[in-house]
């Protein structure tokens, strides 16, 4: 390992990932999104920056699936990424690309995947104060990519019937509904995320598909943590591979 990381566990199916806690560690926004989406068994999945590539981590190590691929800008976090696949032994599985989601590699055809997934940045860079840490800005800040960038790299490589899965700040669901129907991606699930009760919801999950008809289904909402600040028993369940259903 490069000085700086260390090898920290991901709970569950003994899947392990390598991070640099200076730079970025994961959060539990990675999980929901895992839980949140179904692929089948012999889907192709893209992961569109993937960090450290704890998404496709635990896509691969969790769910029957044929193959996932991952998308980084930053050569440092891809390579990072690359060594945590090797370090879990899904070479077979999943592979690690570096380059930009608005220029894609050309490994990655156009409407070739089953799914195509995202936890994009959420905040405009001109909005808050934007971390000196390279790599946690990039994460968290428009910098490299917006909304729209995101959802019009997954038109272009998911299949006429995949679908596009991503988590979002709630407070930005307007925007996004509109980004994604003016893109021709129709959003058909939705989950509200509450940090914990009677506080206002602060992500949402939303999966849109191309070009079907209108209608959508409204998962229950589910919380995170109690009172207490403990996480709940559905995001304990979460954890360890439960749906969100």
């Amino acid at each position: 390992m490069l000085p700086g990381e260390r090898i920290d566990r991901l709970g569950y199916h003994g899947l392990r990932i390598i991070q640099n806690p200076e730079k970025f560690k994961f959060t539990i926004d990675a999980f929901l999104l895992t839980g949140f989406i179904d692929p089948g068994p012999k889907d192709r999945l893209l992961d569109l920056g993937t960090g450290a590539g704890v998404l496709a981590l635990l896509v691969a190590g969790t769910k029957r699936i044929g193959s996932v691929y991952g998308l980084e800008i930053q050569p440092e976090l891809a390579d990072m990424a690359r060594r945590s696949v090797v370090l879990n032994g899904l070479e077979d599985k999943v592979r690690i690309l570096t380059g930009d989601l608005r220029n894609p590699p050309p490994e990655l055809k156009l409407n070739s995947f089953d799914y195509v997934i995202s936890n994009p940045p959420y905040y405009p860079a001109a909005k808050g104060v934007v971390p000196e840490n390279q790599a946690l800005a990039t994460a968290k800040f428009e910098i490299c990519c917006n909304l729209e960038d995101v959802v019009i790299a997954a038109k272009r490589l998911v299949k006429g019937n995949g679908r596009f899965a991503l988590i979002y700040p709630s407070e930005r669901l307007v925007e996004l509904v509109s980004t994604l129907e003016r893109h021709n991606l129709i959003p058909k699930r939705m989950c509200l995320i509450y940090p914990k009760p009677e506080a206002k919801s602060n992500l949402v999950l939303m999966e849109a598909r191309p070009g079907v008809g209108r209608g959508i289904e409204i998962l229950a909402p589910l919380i995170v943590s109690g009172q207490n600040g403990e996480y709940s028993d559905q995001m304990n369940r979460i954890f360890q591979g439960e749906k969100i259903e």
